[in-house]
């Protein structure tokens, strides 16, 4: 089966401040929305972050990552990872980001320098 997390552009700005501006500190940026009586961006918030530990992502970094993807100083190789692990899907509305948490489990698995579909020891 297949996963996939879909992300509204509203949850990709909640993200990116969360890694932007607060650190990727959930806690801290969490606090920073009950001090300012944002309950609703805060129940998000944290409805993502339930999201992040049931796949063991970070997906503020993610949405991070791929708002800057098209920078010069972005180097290749980060592109064709964040192509691999995303996928931008246009509606009549909004366009939404999904995430492959397979594929980033795969992106991992070659960073720990294993081979990618290689069975477990």
């Amino acid at each position: 089966m297949t996963h996939i997390v879909c992300l509204s552009p509203a949850d990709r700005r909640l993200l990116c401040s969360r890694f932007d501006e607060h650190g990727n500190s959930h806690r801290r940026m969490f606090d920073a929305l009950a001090e300012a009586g944002a309950d609703e961006a805060g129940a998000r918030l944290l409805a993502l972050r339930n999201v992040e530990r049931r796949y063991n992502l970070d997906l503020a970094e993610i949405c991070s990552r791929h708002s800057r993807r098209n920078d010069g100083s972005t180097h290749p190789i980060e592109r064709l990872v964040l192509e691999f692990i995303t996928e931008e899907r246009h509606t009549e509305d909004e366009t939404q980001l999904w995430i492959m948490p397979d594929r980033v489990r795969q992106v991992r698995e070659l960073m720990d320098g294993r081979l990618v579909g290689e069975a477990e020891s």
